[in-house]
């Protein structure tokens, strides 16, 4: 079963204003999580993909969540939701700018975890 990808706010435009070979990763691994595979560089080890991506659990209180990271020349991130069969949802995009964790970001990934959580119980989505 192939599963939709739902991008959440602002993600989508976004992801869009990212230089071409950026763009081309997201997508790459969002089709292979569509299509319940692990993300497309999930296995390489780190030497393989040179050190430019990676994929792993979101650390901190936003629990479910996984954040890709792309190293270019600026460093990208998307959070996303990959637990349910029918849906990847693609919580937040944004490129990272502050050494360390950045809390305006985690809110924003927390708000709208919680209300897709919601929305999911009653239905919604």
């Amino acid at each position: 079963m192939i599963r939709t990808i739902t991008f959440i706010a602002r993600t989508l435009r976004t992801i869009d204003s990212w230089p071409d070979n950026v763009r081309d990763i997201v997508k790459l691994n969002l089709q292979s999580l569509q299509n319940n595979q692990a993300t497309a560089f999930s296995e390489l080890p780190d030497w393989t993909n040179q050190g430019k991506l990676t994929d792993k659990p979101l650390k901190g209180k936003v629990k479910g969540t996984y954040q890709l990271t792309i190293k270019d020349k600026d460093s990208y991130r998307i959070v996303y939701v990959a637990q349910y069969k029918d849906k990847v949802f693609v919580l937040h995009a944004f490129k990272k700018k502050v050494e360390g964790a950045n809390k305006a970001a985690i809110n924003t990934i927390d708000g709208r975890w919680k209300r897709l959580k919601a929305d999911r119980k009653s239905k919604r989505i």
